[in-house]
């Protein structure tokens, strides 16, 4: 990790993605669909219809818990 600066790992895969995780917290800096903050991939490629019928593709964690996204909210 201190050396990433450095350029060590560069090129090796998706190395910094994988040895690390997201932390939600309020959910206003993760973006529903694109980030990976349940799961090992993005909501987007885990329910790509989902995706395609989503209005709003670029909302975050927090717009979405705000619109109350269980059955029955406007999410």
């Amino acid at each position: 990790m201190c050396n990433v600066h450095e350029g060590v790992g560069e090129g090796v895969g998706t190395w910094f993605e994988d040895n690390t995780r997201q932390v939600v917290g309020n959910g206003r800096d993760t973006l529903f669909w694109h980030d990976i903050w349940v799961g090992e991939i993005p909501l987007r490629l885990k329910f790509p219809r989902l995706f395609n019928l989503a209005v709003n593709k670029q909302c975050t964690v927090e717009e979405m818990r705000r619109l109350e996204w269980a059955e029955g909210g406007r999410a």
